[in-house]
């Protein structure tokens, strides 16, 4: 009996303990939010003879599914069809006092599973990668001046128009822009300070390489990290401010340990949202990229990566509950692939240098998108999609395709 009592306390006592420890740990300043973006999409492809249409250098295909398609061959009159998830996200964060938060964005669904434009390091789609942190990250309020914000960990680029997650953008689909010209997400130290309410401004400091935040992934030998800014404007009312911001960043985009302090890869980037009027945005971006492969090995001279892009977004409110988008999206790969170069798959260290987009040659894509809004935090997602790949030498490649999803916020 005596046995029995001290195995039932010694258990409410360990309850007790978990119960305080769980309360204790959520109590106060945490929060968990998230979204979920599910769907169906078709597509087609055309090309000429045996041609195989082009993947970017994150493994993605264009298309309203591209970043889903898993497909082998995608050859002329391949049609495909696909349910996908493009994500369940959980985001929780907790704050200590009124200076100290932390928080991370956990990534679930095909996209993340299969690879897709955003994270997965050039693997693709088909290469499993599991759950993914997209951001993780401590911030800390220092009071200097209206207040600085320093944010330690891993975070979204603060660089481009499109955002990460599609919930947030007009379209299902993310341009060539998104897909390949710039980088998404950083590891490393940012502060962010806010002049007033009209300007801002973000410097960063972190893990070397722009493709694809490779300096988490790949053994850069330099001492030197990546670095980049944006300067931010921003007028108009709550929830439809117009904003612009001006971006540029430089990093080490190869392996090679005698050029790892020369050669610096960079970029300029400008973004904006323009709301016209209460009903009518004029969005868009323009960014330059070059990654400096020039001298990389003993006796070879390569063409530097010399990359232009451009997106402009129509948006238009039909309605309370009804929205309109028409995108249209650009990009030229000056020199393509250098045969002695040193990028494969969105990793720098292999036999040949694989370009952002794929091969040297144009880009143009089209999307008419739209929204529905079923209630609040959930909408109905719709896309309609022509994509042109215009390779040098090389045959024509054209995607068609249709896509709808549903996404909801939690």
């Amino acid at each position: 009996m005596k046995k029995s009592f001290i195995a039932v306390f010694a258990i409410a006592l360990l309850a007790s303990a978990v119960s305080f420890a769980a309360e204790s740990s959520v109590a106060g300043g945490f929060e968990a939010s998230g979204n979920v973006v599910a769907g169906a999409g078709w597509q087609r492809f055309k090309t000429t003879g045996a041609a195989v249409v082009t993947r970017d250098v994150n493994g993605n295909l264009p298309g309203p599914i591209g970043s889903n398609d898993t497909t082998a061959g995608a050859v002329n009159k391949e049609d495909v069809f696909k349910f996908f998830v493009d994500q369940a996200e959980l985001d929780v964060a907790k704050s200590f006092g009124e200076n100290i938060r932390i928080r991370a964005d956990l990534d679930f669904g095909s996209n993340t599973m299969n690879g897709g434009a955003r994270f997965n390091n050039g693997a693709g789609p088909g290469a499993a990668v599991g759950v993914l942190v997209e951001q993780a990250y401590a911030t800390a309020n220092l009071a200097l001046g209206n207040g600085v914000e320093f944010l330690l960990g891993r975070f979204n680029a603060p660089i481009g128009f499109e955002k990460i997650n599609i919930i947030y953008n007009d379209t299902i689909s993310h341009s060539i822009v998104y897909r390949a010209l710039r980088p998404n997400t950083f590891t490393g130290a940012k502060f962010y300070y806010a002049f007033s309410d009209m300007v801002d401004w973000h410097l960063y400091v972190v893990n070397t390489g722009l493709t694809n935040d490779m300096g988490d992934f790949v053994a850069l030998k330099t001492d030197i990290p990546g670095a980049g800014t944006r300067i931010g404007f921003n007028w108009g009312e709550e929830g439809k401010k117009s904003t612009l911001g001006v971006s540029g960043a430089y990093g080490q985009d190869h392996t090679n340990p005698g050029n790892m302090k020369k050669h610096l890869s960079f970029l300029g980037d400008a973004d904006w949202q323009w709301w016209v009027t209460d009903n009518f945005a004029f969005g868009g971006e323009a960014v330059y990229r070059q990654i400096d492969t020039r001298n990389t090995v003993a006796g070879q001279n390569r063409k530097n990566g010399k990359y232009f892009g451009a997106l402009a977004n129509f948006h238009y409110d039909f309605s309370d509950v009804w929205d309109g988008t028409l995108r249209f999206a650009w990009a030229k790969d000056v020199n393509g692939a250098n045969a002695t170069g040193a990028l494969v798959g969105g990793n720098f260290g292999g036999a040949a240098l694989q370009s952002l987009t794929g091969a040297k040659q144009s880009i143009y894509e089209f999307a008419l998108a739209g929204n529905y809004a079923i209630a609040d935090g959930a909408k109905l997602k719709l896309e309609g999609d022509y994509s042109l790949y215009k390779p040098t030498g090389a045959s024509k490649q054209q995607v068609f395709g249709f896509a709808a999803a549903f996404a909801y916020e939690f």
